[in-house]
This record gives structure tokens, C-alpha cells and sequence, in this order.
């Protein structure tokens, strides 16, 4: 059965998972319960890097601590940083003297700075998340053939799944005497091609289930990409190609600025299909059962009833506050408006993720309050709009 447009649009956008420490964190109202977060990018320097890592995150402890962080707290962060030598940016968060999470990104996804407050500041790694989706990558050379799995946000170390191919017991026969459509990619079995075709197929479904995929990218022979994508479901095609060409079926990291790229295409894609669906949703507000909802008020009551599917906030959202109190209650979820005795008072930006996370929701950034926004701060599409 195809899968409904709103579904293949949220197939095509990540979540970012909490790791079981963070989402174990509780807010509280004491300055020992404040939460760093610190956004560090790899210094440009090709003398003395190490030197200048450790001067960066040394120079984010000493702001963390100006800002009122615990001094346990601030220097935990260096023990979250990771490599230099990868290059890009370092998102790291910190509390209780102990890192709850540690990210890379690639350089310019995050501006870097360093926040202390009562909830650990999300927005960005996981609108970052929602850009880079859970992913299959399918390498296809003449003689060998690789799947590669990567969850959303490449939160966990990339998994190759082994293929194993048949072989032409005749191997010095001429090409015009093998069977199927890839005999003009290299040797096969009699009616080879299809079988290894399907045999590769259901690693990459293996594959794509084992991180929640609903993306496949291919490189390499693109008879084999096409011959693979033929035995694939719905739900994983098509197959869109990266790279055509003799390719490495060892990795998949030569062609990380090419995967990052069509990821980008393809999310923006899918956060367009998103807001008009957000759009259409919020238009039809006068219903009893809404499928979507703009401003604050309305997305808190949603973000409380664990109703929100896809959360999307305006870049400039942290400037919305207009002297107005917003507090997380008893549960994660519970994102309160107004005066209230109960919770911890929190930023609207990180109340609102907060909350949305703990419910596995994504979290969209837009540029600016036009479009699906109309002008307001935030918006959310509810999952009661995928029934």
C-alpha cells in the first residue's frame, strides 16, 4: 500500500533521539541544577591543533563558569569534546558535573556559543537532525556491491552491512552468454543478475529497518542501482543516485559532501510538504479536531496532550518572549503559558524542544515567520493529522 504524502514526508526527516541520560534529566530551580551547552567549532590552525582545541574548550569553560555553571559542571565539558582532527563543530552538554551529550557537525550547522540555563539548549542540533534523516547508501562496482546504514544525524557509528554475491561458475564466458540485465556490468551466474539484484535489495531493507530509514541513495553502476531499486518496497524508492562511476564499496565517506547535498535537497523538499500541510491544517482551525496549530499558546496545549509531530519554530523564536513566563511542569511534555506555581520557569525556545523531543517529535527551523508560519513564532503539525 503507498504510504499517505505526510507520511513520506516525515520518512524523509530525522529525529533526534535522547540519549537515556538526557531524557532522564529533570529541571530544577537550583543554581547546582543549571545545564551547560556548549557549541565549540575546530579552530583553523594547522601549527599547534591540538594546542588550539584545548584553548577553545578551555576559553568555553571559563564563559560557562562566568555565566553561573557549577565548576564541576564547566569542566566536564572537556571531557565530552571529541577530535579535532574531524574538523567541523562540537555540540556538547553538560550537568551535575557530568556530560549528558556529546555531538559533531559539520562546520556552519551551529553558530558557536556557550548557554547555561535550566534546560540544555536543543534547538539547532535538532533542527540539524531533521536535515539529515536516517539513511541507506547503496555501493555498486562490477564485481562487489555495500549497504550502509546511517541513523539520523549520524548519531551512531555507520553500519555496513556485508553482501554476499554469486559468482559465474563459467567465468571465461563470453558476456553475450549471461543472463539478466547486468551482464553488461560484469560476470554473473546463469539468471544471476536478478537473484544478486534481489539478494542486495533485502540487506538494503534490512538495512533501512534496522535505523528507521526511508531514504536510499546509490552510487556507482547504475544498472546495478536500478536493478536493486526494482526489488526494493515503496516505501524505499526511488533510489536516488549520488555518484555514477567506479566507486570504493569499502566506505562511503569520500562521498559525504555528495550525501549531504542530496540530503539537502530532498529534506527541503519534505519541509515544504510539511508546512503546506501545517498551512492547510491551521487554515481549517474552526474544526473540533484540528490537524495543525500556530502561536504559542496553541502549540504548548498540543505539546501537553503529546499530540505534536512535527514542531516548527522560527529562527529568530528566543526574541518572542515578550516578558511572558513559560515553565515545564511535573512531565517533560508539560510546557506551561502564563503565571504558575508549578515547574521550573524555562526559555520559550528550549521549553518548546524540550517538550517536543520527550514526545519524539521533530523539530524544524525556518528562516523566518512567513509562510506555514504566518507570522507567528512556532507551529505544529499533530500526529492526530496522519490517522
Amino acid at each position: 500500500m503507498p504510504h499517505a504524502p505526510d507520511t513520506l514526508a516525515l520518512l524523509r526527516l530525522g529525529r533526534l533521539e535522547l540519549d537515556p541520560e538526557l531524557r532522564a534529566f529533570q529541571p530544577g530551580p537550583a543554581a547546582s541544577d543549571l545545564v551547560v551547552t556548549a557549541t565549540v567549532e575546530v579552530p583553523d590552525s594547522e601549527s599547534e591543533p591540538r594546542y588550539a582545541w584545548d584553548v577553545a574548550w578551555a576559553d568555553a569553560m571559563r564563559e560557562a563558569t562566568g555565566l553561573g555553571a557549577g565548576e564541576r559542571t564547566a569542566q566536564a565539558l572537556a571531557a565530552g569534546a571529541g577530535n579535532a582532527v574531524a574538523g567541523g563543530t562540537w555540540v556538547v552538554v553538560a550537568a551535575h558535573g557530568q556530560v549528558l551529550l556529546a555531538r559533531w557537525l559539520p562546520h556552519g550547522s551551529a553558530a558557536p556559543s556557550v548557554r547555561v540555563g535550566p534546560l540544555p539548549h536543543l534547538r539547532e542540533l535538532a533542527a540539524f537532525t531533521a536535515r539529515r534523516p536516517a539513511h541507506v547508501v547503496v555501493l555498486a562496482d562490477h564485481d562487489h556491491a555495500a549497504v550502509i546504514a546511517h541513523g539520523a544525524g549520524d548519531q551512531h557509528p555507520a553500519w555496513r552491512f556485508r553482501v554476499d554475491e554469486q559468482r559465474d561458475p563459467h567465468p571465461d564466458r563470453p558476456p553475450a552468454q549471461h543472463h539478466g540485465e547486468r551482464h553488461v556490468t560484469g560476470p554473473e551466474p546463469e539468471g544471476g543478475g536478478e537473484r544478486n539484484a534481489g539478494a542486495i535489495a533485502a540487506r538494503v531493507s534490512a538495512a533501512a529497518a534496522s535505523v528507521h530509514a526511508g531514504l536510499v541513495l546509490g552510487a556507482g553502476d547504475q544498472h546495478i542501482l536500478d536493478a536493486v531499486a526494482a526489488h526494493l518496497p515503496a516505501s524505499l524508492r526511488p533510489v536516488t543516485t549520488i555518484d555514477v562511476g567506479h566507486v570504493s564499496t569499502a566506505t562511503d565517506a569520500e562521498l559525504s559532501a555528495r550525501i549531504g547535498a542530496a540530503l539537502d535537497g530532498i529534506t527541503a523538499e519534505a519541509i515544504g510538504a510539511v508546512g503546506g500541510l501545517v498551512a492547510s491544517g491551521a487554515a481549517a482551525a474552526q474544526d473540533l479536531v484540528p490537524a495543525a496549530v500556530r502561536g504559542v499558546d496553541a502549540v504548548a496545549e498540543q505539546l501537553a496532550e503529546e499530540q505534536v509531530a512535527v514542531l516548527l519554530v522560527a529562527a529568530d523564536i528566543a526574541r518572542a518572549g515578550d516578558g511572558v513566563s513559560y515553565r515545564i511542569g511535573r512531565r517533560p511534555t508539560d510546557f506551561l503559558v502564563g503565571d504558575s506555581d508549578t515547574g521550573t520557569e524555562v526559555p520559550l525556545d528550549d521549553g518548546l524542544v524540550w517538550a517536543a523531543l520527550h514526545q519524539d517529535s521533530i523539530v524544524v527551523q525556518l528562516p523566518d515567520r512567513a509562510g506555514p508560519l504566518a507570522g507567528q513564532p512556532a507551529a505544529a503539525l499533530l500526529r492526530r493529522a496522519r490517522a
